[in-house]
């Protein structure tokens, strides 16, 4: 029997909400007096009642009417905020990348979930586990959403994360591979400019997106005419912003064949000091008129850039890092293993891609929240709020980082009818927050609960969630 939800369910919301475990289905979940953060439009909608049933958001409005059940929970938000679930863009949570193996996902997914991530896009890795992960999870186990890239398609040798397209054929045969597992993008990191050509016409015909790197030989303007779905990384734009682009890029292809590192490097630095706002205004438009999506990465700059410095091993999220992997970071090493760029300039590149994401905004570029985790000191599910507030440093408001997490990659994943907003007939996928994220940004970590599929977790048991992480992590 239906009934009338108004304020004497306030009142009878602790009595209720003791029915129901944690975490627990519910044939109905009522969030009552609580101010709901509309994505779509950036606006706040105060003391509003949301009804979830079988997963689903049934309504948001001042009264609500939702049939009765033996399962029942009520949970009364006055004062909190309520989002959608966020997603991170850019993770490699089976491997590739730069993690050295894949994480164990007991350790993985709690820690998204904890951190009110209820989505991810993963850029790249073992085909094997992704496939088996996310069928776990569509079957019912706790995780978030995924979409998969698999392997990625690179010049060279083949491996479990890397798929080798040196030739026409190759390309091709990689697309009809990729397609046929069911991939839902494909993702590029260096390829020649003529099998990229390919890479992009196949896709086009297999109706797959393609997703990544713009390669050293092609230019950030003709990956996004050809139709590069996202850049990832900013990769491409420093380049493509410069007054000296094709002298610089014709350097750079001749350091990679010959492993240069010196010549690569220094032609990155004089593409920096060549910075042009005009060419970059250009760019951007282009970027604009063929819907081509950024997804910058500042925090995986951020930590690139200070591996150098010795309190960045210090930092208490190391509790949930596997120990074996926390010792491969905390090696001085680390610091000097990426060749191509070194540390000094890695600092600089920061700063300029922290410019270049706040003038691609002001330019109206599509651009969503990633964080490249779990690369060293990347922490899954942290570091999106550090990527937010990195992008409100950047120049963004707190409204436009919310919807780069939030509303964004539902639209540029077009299940912008299932995820994204808080509206009647979209996925129960919620976080509710303490405080308010479009007064503060950083509010977004004061996470009360995270509801994902309908399923309630409070406060207390996201602390045993992670806290039961931190315990296999110290295992590992």
């Amino acid at each position: 029997m239906g009934f009338v939800l108004s304020i004497f369910l306030a009142a009878a919301s602790t009595l209720l909400a003791g029915q129901v475990k944690p975490g627990a289905t519910s044939d109905a979940l009522l969030l009552t007096h609580v101010n709901v953060i509309d994505t779509r439009h950036g606006l706040i909608l105060p003391n509003m009642t949301v009804a979830v049933k079988d997963g689903t958001i049934q309504a948001v409005a001042k009264i609500g009417l939702i049939g009765g059940g033996p399962n029942l929970r009520v949970i009364n938000a006055t004062g909190k905020y309520l989002i959608p679930g966020l997603w991170d863009m850019h993770v490699h949570s089976a491997g590739g990348g730069g993690a050295a193996k894949p994480w164990d996902e007991r350790i993985l997914f709690p820690l998204y979930i904890a951190n009110g991530i209820t989505g991810i896009r993963d850029m790249g890795g073992d085909p094997t586990i992704l496939e088996q992960r996310r069928k776990r999870i569509e079957s019912g186990e706790l995780g978030p959403h995924m979409m998969i890239a698999g392997p990625v398609l690179n010049s060279g040798q083949s491996d479990s994360h890397t798929i080798g397209v040196n030739t026409p054929n190759e390309a091709r045969q990689a697309i009809d591979t990729l397609k046929g597992r069911g991939m839902d993008f494909v993702k590029i990191l260096d390829v020649d400019p003529g099998v990229y050509w390919v890479i992009t016409e196949e896709a086009k015909i297999q109706h797959i997106r393609f997703a990544g790197h713009v390669p050293t030989g092609v230019s950030a303007s003709e990956a996004s005419v050809m139709g590069q779905a996202s850049i990832e990384n900013l990769s491409g734009v420093v380049l493509g912003s410069s007054s000296e682009e094709s002298q610089l890029r014709q350097k750079m292809l001749e350091a990679v064949s010959k492993k240069d590192w010196t010549a690569y490097s220094q032609a990155l630095g004089r593409a920096m000091d060549t910075y042009s706002a005009s060419k970059a205004w250009d760019l951007f438009g282009q970027f604009v008129d063929n819907c081509t999506w950024q997804v910058p990465t500042l925090v995986w700059d951020v930590a690139q850039a200070n591996l150098d410095h010795a309190e960045i091993a210090q930092d208490p999220r190391m509790k949930y890092v596997p120990a074996s992997l926390a010792k491969r970071w905390a090696s001085a090493k680390l610091a000097e293993e990426t060749e191509a760029v070194p540390l000094a300039q890695r600092k600089s590149l920061a700063a300029e891609h922290m410019k270049i994401a706040g003038l691609m905004r002001r330019a109206g570029v599509f651009l969503m929240t990633g964080t490249d985790s779990p690369d060293p000191y990347v922490f899954p599910g942290f570091s999106l709020h550090d990527e937010l507030e990195l992008l409100v440093k950047a120049g963004w408001t707190n409204t436009q980082a919310l919807q780069a997490a939030t509303f964004n990659p539902a639209l540029f994943l077009t299940k912008l009818d299932r995820y994204g907003v808080v509206e009647e007939g979209h996925a129960a996928d919620l976080v509710l927050l303490d405080d308010d994220p479009l007064k503060d940004i950083s509010n977004t970590r004061k996470i009360s609960a995270v509801i994902l599929g309908g399923r309630y977790f409070g406060r207390d048991e996201l602390d045993q969630v992670l806290e039961q992480a931190e315990g296999m992590a110290r295992s590992e």
